[in-house]
């Protein structure tokens, strides 16, 4: 045995699709955006932010899982349907300044949405720029617009922010498949599979089995015993699944068969995406896995912006009425014996 070396199953490093020119593209969009909306001359607090993001994004190599997140935003919002983005990202400024995700994580401030006029908080004084009232703008008179949540970075890529970036999209359930064959169109239909999961037999299950198979043996096994059966086959594999919105990205200059063997789900030959063999998490450092998930709730944004013709970017978050349903009936105009509440939420 001591002839023998010790192999690792998984390569140590991360493989990034590289797309060229992503490093100068975001740089550029960020800063371009930035400037639509706080002006030429950018608040100090942007700037510092936008770097401190930037560099180990460059630096790490994750501008790529950036642009591809952009683009499928960018395609789905084109063809109507507006995309949530989900948990971490949204502390991400460039995340935002790309259109990935709508919150804004920068400190609380007032936006003036004509003249670019902003007045920040700095000190902690407001938690969420949704709470800040209305106000007038004293450079041109127009109305200011709160925003602004002070999320700090590191929540998403770590405190050297070398950790591989989880971007998690909500999209339309009725738009998901689309999304996913989008990708398909970027990389190349042999270099995108669904990220495939292993269903084990959980401890109840394996308790059954044990059972069945003492009753077929005519036999009468202490608890003891019967546990220590049931124990060996929970967590043996017993099916292959695959992950409802993964989608995982092997960049063209190396092979699937290099981190994982791939295969059709439930050994359908039919299916039109072939999964992963092992189970996602095996490889999560070696290869970028995109959250295309499906939600119900861009749909119905859809649906009341059809039904209303209101575009739901322009509804104010601090809106006096729609937060008062929460602590009492009067927005809706009727009186809490009515419905049996005292909140108009119930």
């Amino acid at each position: 045995a001591d002839r023998f070396e010790s192999i690792e199953l998984f390569p140590d490093k991360l493989f990034t699709p590289i797309i060229e020119g992503a490093d100068e593209e975001i740089r550029t969009t960020c800063y371009n955006t930035a400037k639509s909306m706080y002006g030429e001359e950018l608040p100090e607090v942007i700037i510092a932010r936008l770097e401190k993001e930037l560099v180990p994004i460059i630096k790490f190599g994750f501008s790529a899982n950036y642009l591809i997140s952009e683009r499928l935003v960018k395609k789905s919002n084109a063809d109507g349907y507006l995309v949530g983005s989900r948990g971490s990202v949204g502390s991400s400024v460039v995340a935002m300044m790309l259109g990935i995700s709508e919150v804004n994580p920068l400190p609380p401030h007032y936006i003036c949405l004509s003249c670019r006029h902003s007045e920040w908080f700095l000190d902690g004084s407001v938690p969420s720029g949704f709470d800040l009232p209305n106000k007038e703008c004293p450079s041109c008179g127009g109305n200011l617009k709160g925003d602004g949540h002070d999320i700090p970075f590191e929540t998403f890529l770590g405190f050297k922010g070398d950790k591989v970036p989880d971007i998690d999209l909500n999209f339309s359930g009725v738009y998901q498949p689309v999304a996913h064959n989008f990708t398909k169109e970027i990389f190349g239909p042999k270099n995108v599979f669904r990220a495939g999961t292993i269903g084990t037999v959980a401890e109840k299950t394996a308790f059954g089995f044990v059972k069945k198979y003492e009753e077929e043996q005519g036999q009468k096994w202490r608890g003891a015993e019967i546990a220590r059966l049931a124990s060996g086959c929970t967590g043996v594999k017993r099916s292959t699944g695959q992950h409802p919105g993964g989608i995982v990205v092997v960049p063209d200059y190396i092979e699937v068969d290099d981190i994982t063997p791939v295969q059709f789900p439930a050994d359908d030959k039919n299916s039109e995406w072939m999964t992963t063999h092992f189970d996602y998490h095996a490889f999560d450092a070696n290869l970028l896995k995109l959250d295309i998930l499906g939600h119900d709730d861009p749909t119905m944004m859809r649906m009341l912006q059809d039904l209303t013709g209101v575009d739901p970017t322009t509804i104010p978050m601090n809106d006096a009425k729609a937060m008062s349903i929460f602590n009492s009936t009067e927005a809706l105009g009727v009186r809490p014996d009515q419905i049996r509440s005292p909140v108009a939420t119930y």
